[in-house]
């Protein structure tokens, strides 16, 4: 690749960012630590930047990580304790690429590692 190859492609990407007009909806998600209002959630939607299609797969995947986080541990010493149940059912990774955070979803991130429904969280 030459240095004009670069530069194009420089020209091409690298554009300077430009006023928005003022009507323009600002991206923000839904707040959970207001509580649970499932219209509510609906409607952030569209400022979330959320992709519906993808929607009730994470729906899935989540009701099947909070089944495994319930299933009952051996008893013994110290097995009792909230701190060794929640990890004993399984240890839940949220993995998300930095442009999630300049989206809506960084609310949900958020509340997620908040309130620490998520053990391990990685930016890539």
């Amino acid at each position: 690749m030459s240095d004009g190859d670069i530069s194009n492609a420089r020209e091409a990407v690298l554009k300077p960012s430009c006023e928005l007009p003022e009507d323009t909806l600002k991206i923000r998600g839904y707040d959970f630590n207001q509580g649970v209002d499932l219209q509510a959630v609906m409607d952030s939607f569209i400022t979330t930047g959320f992709q519906a299609s993808s929607l009730g797969l994470a729906i899935q995947e989540i009701n099947q990580m909070k089944e495994k986080r319930l299933e009952p541990v051996e008893e013994g010493e110290g097995k009792e304790t909230d701190e060794y149940r929640s990890k004993a059912g399984c240890t839940i990774f949220l993995g998300y690429t930095s442009n999630l955070i300049s989206s809506g979803i960084r609310e949900s991130i958020r509340y997620l590692a908040e309130h620490k429904m998520v053990h391990i969280y990685y930016v890539s």
